[in-house]
C-alpha cells in the first residue's frame, strides 16, 4: 500500500451554503456524457468536471491512495464457485442518487453487464474496456438489493480490484431505456455518446446547472448529498476509518484505527456552486488569478517557471508543487509507412536528447522520462528502461550516427547521405528513400501549440530540426489540443506522429491498455496500432495475476519490450506547480501526487475563505 506524507489537518464540518467559487480552465471539456467521456473522449479537461460526478464500488483515499470502499459497505469477499472466481460485495444502504432514488444492486449489475455487452457486440473501447475486460469479467449478478456477486475467470488485481470494482456505476432507471433505444439505431455506440445528459441523476455532490460553450460550466451543490459529514481518518499505523454520523455508515480497515492520525477530512460540500471559466490561453488565466476573478487554475501541465515567478510576487496567491504520475510523449502510427519500421522509430528516438531538452532548452523546469511507467511510481518503475533507450548517454554526434546506422540497417537510403564529424553535421541529409524504394516526402508531427503547452511546442520544433539534419523530413504541426485528440481517436488514426501526455492511475495496467493488440480499435487506447504477440502474452499474464510481486516482475518485462520496440518515445514531465488565492479558498491539504486538480473530491472539501 502506497504511503505519502501528509500534514495532519482536521476540518470541522460547517455546512453553510452561500458561496460561489470560480476556477479557471485552459481548454473546454469535450462532452459531459459519461459514455463518451470514458469512451473515445477521455480528455483531462472533461475529467476535471466528470470525476467528481461519478462513483465506483471502491476508490482511493485522499493523499495516501489506500484502496477503500466507496459505494461498497466493506472490502469484497473472494471465493471460487465452479470455474469462476466470485467477488461478493455488500453495498451501502445510505446512498441516494441526485433524483432521490435509492442506489442498489440493480444499478451495479445493469452497469457492468451492459458495458460488457457494448464492448463485446459493438466494440466499446477507451476506459470502459479497461474497467470491463471480457477475457476476465464474466458477469455481475444480484443476490439481494444490497449484495452483488461479480464473476471473473481469475482473481486478477488489474481486472477485478483495480478494474471492474472501481468502474463508475450508472443509474439503471435513467440509462436502461436510453440503451434500449440506442440498440435499435444503426450506430448504437454513437447514439450513446450523443445523448444529452444534462438531466442525468448522479452520485456526486455537484449537479450541472449550466454549460455556456466557450465561456463557463456552472455546477451547484446537492443539499441532499448522502456523504455530507462523512469523516475519513488515516492513521499512521496504516489503518483507515470512514464514519458518517448523519447516516450511520461506518467502516474500518487495514488495522486498528488507533494512535496518531496523518489526516482527517470531513466531506462537504462547503460551497454552493463552482463556476469553471474557460480561458483558452495561459496568459488570460494568469491575469484572471492575479485580478481575483478566479481562485484556482486547472492545468494538468502545471505553471511554467515564468508564470510561477510572476505569481510569487502577487499578494494572497500561494504556489504549491507536487510530483506527478504521468508523462509527455510521442506516439508513432505503426499502421503507416515508415512508422511501421522499428529502426525508423528507434532512429528518431535516438535523436531525442532528453537531458539536453530538459536541462538546457527547458531550463531545468522539467525532468527526463524514459519509460511508460513514470519514475515517480517507484514500486512499478523499471530503472533498466533508461539504459535500453536508443541513444542513452551518447553525445549529440553519436546520437546522429546511431540514427543513421539504424536507418541503413533497415535498408533506407538518401539522395544525399548525411555526414557527421564529431558533434557537427557537415552534410545534411536529403531525399530519404525507404527500403521499398518509396521516397518519403514528409512526416507530420502533431503537437500542441505554444499557447497550450510551450514545452511540447518547443520540443517538437527541436525534433523537427534534429530529424531534418539527417534527412528525415519531419514537419512539426502545432495545433489545438482537441484537434489532436480528434485526429488520433475520432477520425480515426489520421496522423503520422503525435505528441500528447498521459495522467495515469496508480496500478500500471495502462501498460497493457495502451499497447495490447486487442486495444487497437477505433476510439480505444492503442493508437499506435502496436502488435507484438510476445508482449500480448506477457500482458495477459500481468492482467491475470493476483500476486503483487508477480505483477511487478511482469510489468518490468513489458516495459523492457516497449523500450526496444518504441511505439512511444516517452520524453519528459514536470513537477506540477499550482497556484490559488488564499483570500478566496482554503484546501484541506496541499501535498498529493499530481496536484490538487487530480483529487476528484476537491470540490466537496474546498472551503471559501472567510
Amino acid at each position: 500500500m502506497k504511503k505519502v506524507f501528509a500534514v495532519l489537518l482536521v476540518f470541522v464540518a460547517a455546512f453553510v451554503f452561500a458561496q460561489t467559487i470560480n476556477w479557471a480552465f485552459l481548454q473546454e471539456p469535450i462532452s459531459l456524457n459519461i459514455w463518451d467521456y470514458l469512451g473515445p473522449n477521455a480528455t483531462v479537461w472533461t475529467g476535471y468536471v466528470m470525476g467528481p460526478r461519478i462513483s465506483g464500488l471502491y476508490g482511493y483515499s485522499d493523499v495516501r491512495f489506500d484502496w477503500i470502499p466507496s459505494l461498497a459497505a466493506d472490502l469484497p469477499e473472494l471465493a471460487q464457485e465452479g470455474d469462476h472466481w466470485v467477488y461478493t460485495v455488500k453495498l451501502r444502504t445510505d446512498v441516494k442518487w441526485s433524483d432521490g432514488t435509492q442506489f442498489n444492486a440493480d444499478d451495479v449489475v445493469w452497469t457492468m453487464n451492459t458495458v460488457k455487452m457494448f464492448i463485446v457486440d459493438y466494440g466499446l473501447g477507451g476506459n470502459w474496456a479497461g474497467y470491463i475486460d471480457p477475457d476476465y469479467f464474466v458477469k455481475a449478478e444480484k443476490v439481494d438489493d444490497f449484495t452483488v456477486k461479480i464473476h471473473f475467470t481469475t482473481p486478477s488485481l488489474a481486472k477485478a480490484n483495480f478494474g471492474a470494482l472501481m468502474m463508475p456505476i450508472l443509474q439503471k432507471k435513467y440509462w436502461e431505456p436510453k440503451a434500449e433505444a440506442a440498440l435499435k439505431t444503426g450506430n448504437p455506440l454513437q447514439t450513446m455518446y450523443n445523448y444529452d445528459t444534462s438531466d442525468e441523476p448522479i452520485l456526486g455532490a455537484f449537479l450541472l446547472k449550466k454549460w455556456e460553450k466557450g465561456a463557463f460550466i456552472e455546477v451547484t451543490a446537492r443539499k441532499d448529498y448522502y456523504d455530507t459529514g462523512s469523516v475519513l481518518s488515516l492513521f499512521k499505523n496504516g489503518a483507515v476509518s470512514i464514519k458518517n454520523p448523519n447516516t450511520g455508515f461506518s467502516w474500518t480497515g487495514y488495522g486498528e484505527p488507533t494512535g496518531e492520525k496523518e489526516l482527517e477530512l470531513v466531506t462537504g460540500p462547503y460551497v454552493d456552486s463552482i463556476i469553471y471559466r474557460m480561458y483558452l490561453n495561459r496568459a488570460a488565466a494568469i491575469t484572471a488569478l492575479i485580478n481575483g476573478d478566479v481562485s484556482f487554475i486547472f492545468n494538468s501541465l502545471g505553471l511554467q517557471k515564468g508564470e510561477a515567478d510572476q505569481l510569487a510576487k502577487v499578494a494572497n496567491v500561494k504556489l504549491i508543487a507536487n510530483s506527478v504520475n504521468g508523462f509527455r510523449y510521442m506516439c508513432f502510427n505503426m499502421r503507416r509507412f515508415p512508422m511501421n519500421i522499428k529502426e525508423f522509430r528507434q532512429a528518431i528516438a535516438a535523436l531525442v536528447d532528453r537531458e539536453f531538452l530538459t536541462s538546457r532548452v527547458l531550463g531545468g523546469q522539467a525532468f527526463p522520462q524514459y519509460g511508460v511507467v513514470p519514475n515517480g511510481n517507484a514500486f512499478w518503475y523499471n530503472p533498466n528502461v533508461e539504459k535500453l533507450s536508443p541513444g542513452y548517454g551518447m553525445s549529440s554526434g553519436d546520437r546522429r550516427k546511431l540514427a543513421i546506422d539504424l536507418l541503413k540497417k533497415a535498408g533506407f537510403k538518401w539522395v544525399v547521405e548525411p555526414k557527421i564529424e564529431g558533434n557537427n553535421v557537415v552534410r545534411q541529409g536529403r531525399g530519404l528513400i525507404g527500403p521499398n524504394g518509396q521516397r518519403i516526402d514528409q512526416v507530420e508531427l502533431l503537437a500542441p501549440g505554444a499557447g497550450y503547452d510551450p514545452m511540447r511546442a518547443t520540443i517538437a520544433l527541436y525534433i523537427e530540426r534534429w530529424a531534418n539534419e539527417i534527412g528525415i523530413p519531419i514537419k512539426a504541426n502545432l495545433v489545438d489540443f482537441n484537434l489532436i485528440v480528434q485526429r488520433v481517436f475520432d477520425e480515426p488514426f489520421n496522423f503520422d506522429i503525435y505528441m500528447l501526455g498521459w495522467s495515469l492511475g496508480y496500478y500500471p495496467d495502462h501498460v497493457s491498455d495502451f499497447f495490447h493488440s486487442k486495444r487497437a480499435g477505433v476510439g480505444d487506447f492503442n493508437a499506435a496500432g502496436y502488435n507484438n504477440p510476445e508482449f500480448d502474452k506477457l500482458a495477459d499474464e500481468f492482467l491475470a495475476t493476483a500476486d503483487i510481486e508477480t505483477a511487478r516482475e511482469l510489468s518490468f518485462k513489458l516495459q523492457e519490450i516497449l523500450a526496444e520496440d518504441v511505439p512511444y518515445v516517452v520524453i519528459f514531465d514536470t513537477p506540477v506547480t499550482e497556484a490559488f488565492r488564499t483570500d478566496q479558498v482554503v484546501f484541506p491539504y496541499e501535498k498529493t501526487l499530481s496536484g490538487l486538480q487530480y483529487v476528484n473530491g476537491t470540490p466537496t472539501l474546498v472551503k471559501a475563505a472567510k
